[in-house]
């Protein structure tokens, strides 16, 4: 790795750039004047709720615009609010499902893309996720860094799948050798990568499991800049 280069970095989302927070306290807080059978409480809520957010991200591939979405996650609101005996109007149980969820960038997350950025390397997201990614990281002011965003509910293909990274190789017009694709999961990221040709980082913050395969294993981001290099010109 000391002495290679590449052209383009894909990047996976959720546990490599960011972690999404989860507040059922704060979610029970909202909810509970709406609870129908004696009070809502948080070890009341917290499975319902946990098992919504897992419905969530099993399912959402299969509803790939904006529109499907929504209906997908009204209904998903619905089940959890009748398992919760919670009596709220739509509007109200997705304004909080979406109040109580929260993207929280890993502290150098915006650094290291940027210095990506500046080593002339072509950046792309390559991630499991729901229609919605673009707007998410719009709202997170990073889709100045990328030169393309590939969610899996899009394209109609999850990670480890080779379709995904075949749409990436694609977009971003790269041959295999020169792009490497960066992400916590030993199995989506690392062998689905791994296994479609590509080079892989594994980013364990801590998990542990290993990653055979990887070219590298990572902390954090910090160290990838160096570890990738830049296009050479």
């Amino acid at each position: 790795m000391a002495h290679k280069t590449y052209d383009t970095v894909f990047l996976d989302v959720d546990g490599t750039l960011l972690w999404v927070d989860l507040d059922v306290e704060g979610y029970v807080e909202d909810l509970a004047p709406y609870s129908t059978n004696g009070p809502l409480t948080l070890e009341k809520a917290v499975g319902p709720v946990l098992e919504s957010m897992r419905e969530h991200i099993s399912q959402n591939i299969h509803y790939p615009t904006r529109e499907a979405l929504d209906r997908f996650k009204r209904e998903n609101q619905r089940r959890t609010a009748r398992k919760l005996d919670v009596e709220a109007p739509a509007d109200v149980l997705a304004e909080v499902a979406e109040r109580r969820i929260s993207f929280v960038p890993y502290k150098e997350s915006e650094r290291v893309m940027g210095e990506l950025r500046e080593a002339d390397l072509g950046l792309y997201v390559v991630s499991n996720w729901d229609a919605l990614l673009e707007e998410v990281l719009e709202e997170l002011g990073w889709t100045r860094y990328f030169d393309g965003i590939i969610a899996s509910a899009v394209v109609g293909v999850e990670k480890p799948a080779p379709g995904i990274f075949e749409e990436a190789l694609r977009l971003s017009g790269t041959s295999r050798e020169k792009a490497v694709h960066v992400g916590n999961d030993p199995v989506a990221d690392v062998q689905g990568a791994t296994g479609y040709g590509l080079d892989a980082v594994h980013i364990d913050r801590g998990d542990g499991g290993g990653a055979p395969g990887a070219v590298a294993v990572l902390p954090d981001l910090t160290g990838l800049p160096a570890l990738c290099g830049g296009r050479r010109v």
